[in-house]
């Protein structure tokens, strides 16, 4: 696959004493499992992005505490021409309702899963990379 361009991804890790915030998600023909987030837009602000993604996947306002992670691997999308750099920010839940069920777009479900037992054979790789090193990430 030829590289056309890339897309910088971000998102929030919200952790719940040894429980992080999951999403199943569907693009095109494909279901798999991510932390809430997306997309930034041109001109958008990464911390913008985050909190706007957060709220359109999950119903919840967040505040960035830090960033946990930035994508170390080269990338490419599975589903399009381009290369995919991520970055993933632990959060905290400032307000807003969990919405279960989806977000009648993309989020089929949001779901709960302990930290040391994340699904990654379900994971797109930039989010596997991160995964890996959640445990370890979180305790520093």
């Amino acid at each position: 696959m030829s590289v056309e361009g890339f897309s910088c991804r971000i998102y929030g890790v919200l952790v719940e004493g040894d429980r992080v915030l999951l999403t199943r998600s569907r693009f095109i023909d494909r279901e798999f499992v991510n932390f809430p987030g997306g997309g930034m837009e041109p001109g958008e602000a990464p911390v913008a992005a985050l909190k706007r993604e957060f709220v359109e996947e999950t119903g919840l306002e967040i505040e960035p505490v830090r960033v946990l992670y930035a994508s170390e691997g080269l990338h490419l999308s599975t589903q399009m021409p381009m290369q995919i750099v991520a970055m993933f920010w632990l959060v905290e839940k400032k307000g807003g309702t969990l919405r279960r069920g989806g977000n009648g777009d993309d989020v089929i479900d949001l779901f709960w899963a302990d930290v040391a037992s994340v699904p990654v054979d379900e994971m797109f790789p930039a989010d596997r990379e991160f995964a890996g090193r959640l445990h370890k990430l979180l305790a520093s």
